[in-house]
């Protein structure tokens, strides 16, 4: 059992630092962030880690990027598509940050990491597993520079194992993870998922341990390592799907339009033009879709009659719907089928669903400036929080944008970066 008089304690001193914290808020000259003093040391490149860092950054984190001196995060130049020289998948997870272009080959760069370690909170790589201690930046030698540090090491199968140190990408996390083998349609060739789901779930996993881990720090005053891999992240990903198979040796078919779990109807639908989603594979869900008067002649129809008959007879069934959707265009379906709670949705192109007004209306297009191209469009914050929002701030910074702000800040006179800049150090 807890010392009941070390927790009166706790309890009290906690309330007077909720005060004092209550009076700071009162003097800030802006609205509060839910990271507001939080400083993240972000040494990833790519998707993985600065889509996580740019989630914490978002919502308050100051994010130091570290980049290599002359070419900076490789994803500057990924793809194809440009805006106002920048590469848009750069822009896309590395607003809100600093940039801090360092050679960390070099011990003058190393030093660098390490005073920056000192003064920060979290730290976070993607490096393969054994990159760090070779640079002298693991945590066994950083953290005992802060042991309140979380040192977060990101990876594509794991900081040791078999696979560790083979590279770690969307794609081929995608392949291994399993949920190449439930997407497509029987008989066709296996289909990757059309965006890169294993790094976006990689982050927001990422994410969520580093705030969890601040969290741990506030109720016991403890730093730690994490780890985070996309092989991990990605069978976490398909608990329901795996469950079943663990428990039931039932490899799973191809999805097609659907879900193999789940009976008809259930997937996308073809109109008299574009195609609709509709969901009616429960019991409740179906009778709705029958109260249609279009529909109403496959509720007396016996091979539908249950959920299983459903599931039994699914190919019948997709045919009857698709003979009756038919007649009418995806938009007018929408309207009616709605004024009867039947659960359906269109199947959107990118430029509807940014025209669409429920998203214009949740600011998920937000419109930022480029200090050297002027506007750009990105993707607003899907989380809203009413008392510490988060902010859609400064775009992805110019390689090393931040340099000698942050190493001022580190205690470096102008000479000193004079002599590190002429070193080709930063």
């Amino acid at each position: 059992m807890p010392d009941q008089a070390l927790e009166a304690r706790i309890a009290a001193l906690e309330a007077e630092l909720n005060e004092l914290k209550q009076q700071r808020l009162q003097h800030l000259d802006r609205a509060p962030k839910a990271l507001d003093g939080v400083r993240v040391l972000d040494l990833s490149r790519y998707i993985f880690g600065p889509f996580c860092t740019q989630m914490l950054a978002d919502m308050g984190a100051d994010v130091i990027k570290i980049e290599p001196r002359e070419t900076g995060d490789p994803a500057r130049q990924a793809g194809s598509v440009r805006v106002h020289g920048d590469s848009a998948s750069f822009l896309a997870r590395n607003r809100n940050k600093r940039s801090l272009g360092v050679d960390l080959r070099q011990p003058d760069g190393q030093e660098i990491i390490r005073r920056l370690t000192a003064l920060s909170d979290v730290l976070i790589h993607n490096f393969r597993p054994g990159v760090m201690a070779r640079l002298g930046l693991d945590a066994v030698r950083l953290r005992p520079l802060n042991p309140s540090l979380i040192y977060c090491s990101l990876s594509g199968y794991g900081q040791d194992g078999p696979l560790a140190t083979r590279p770690g990408q969307d794609l081929l996390l995608q392949g291994m993870s399993g949920i190449i083998s439930t997407t497509g349609w029987e008989g066709g060739p296996p289909v990757a998922v059309g965006t890169y789901l294993a790094d976006v779930t990689g982050a927001l996993t990422a994410a969520y341990g580093v705030v969890t881990a601040l969290q741990a720090r506030s109720q016991y005053g403890i730093g730690q390592e994490m780890e985070v891999s996309l092989l991990d992240a990605m069978i976490a990903l398909q608990s329901m799907e795996a469950t079943v198979f663990l428990n039931s040796g039932t490899l799973p078919p191809r999805s097609g339009s659907g879900h193999w779990m789940i009976p008809q109807p259930y997937g996308v639908f073809p109109t008299r033009d574009k195609g609709l989603v509709l969901n009616a594979h429960s019991d409740e869900w179906w009778r709705r879709l029958c109260a249609v008067p279009e529909f109403a002649a496959l509720a007396d129809d016996a091979r539908f009659g249950s959920r299983e008959a459903r599931r039994t007879h699914g190919q019948a069934l997709v045919a009857a719907l698709e003979v009756i959707l038919s007649a009418r265009s995806r938009d007018d379906w929408l309207a009616y089928l709605s004024t009867y709670d039947v659960l359906c949705a269109p199947v959107y192109d990118y430029a509807e669903l940014f025209a669409d007004p429920q998203v214009h209306h949740n600011a998920m297009v937000v419109e930022q400036h480029h200090p050297e191209g002027g506007p750009i469009k990105v993707v607003g914050l899907p989380v809203n929080l009413s008392a510490t929002p988060g902010e859609v701030g400064p775009p992805a910074p110019p390689l090393g944008a931040h340099t000698d702000d942050i190493l001022r800040s580190l205690g470096y006179e102008a000479a000193d970066i004079r002599r590190l800049r002429d070193q080709h150090i930063i």
